[in-house]
């Protein structure tokens, strides 16, 4: 296998890292959203969550992770359609918002 062949293989082996890493944390984000809608007594609309943003930061213990905002959709009494986010750090969840 040449260089070429090498990089290809290292490049869709990140790929596929990625992927896999972002569906985990699509996971613990829908998870917390729709806890946090039970506990609001708000209606989750859809029944999912959308990938916003990705961005690189540190986390508290000083190592490179992804963090990941996910957006989501909410209501009060169905009719008025609001937007909550989840931002995620590795496999954490770091803030949630209403």
């Amino acid at each position: 296998m040449g260089t070429g062949g090498l990089v290809l293989l290292i490049l869709l082996a990140l790929l596929v890292w990625f992927w896999q890493n972002t569906l985990r944390a699509r996971e613990i984000a829908l998870r917390t959203a729709r806890d946090v809608c039970q506990k609001q007594q708000l209606q989750l609309l859809d029944g999912t969550v959308t990938l916003h943003r990705v961005a690189l930061r540190r986390s508290q213990r000083g190592r490179v992770s992804l963090q990941r905002t996910f957006q989501f959709a909410y209501s009060l009494h169905g009719d008025d359609r609001q937007t909550g986010f989840i931002i995620t750090l590795g496999g954490l969840v770091e803030q949630v918002g209403l």
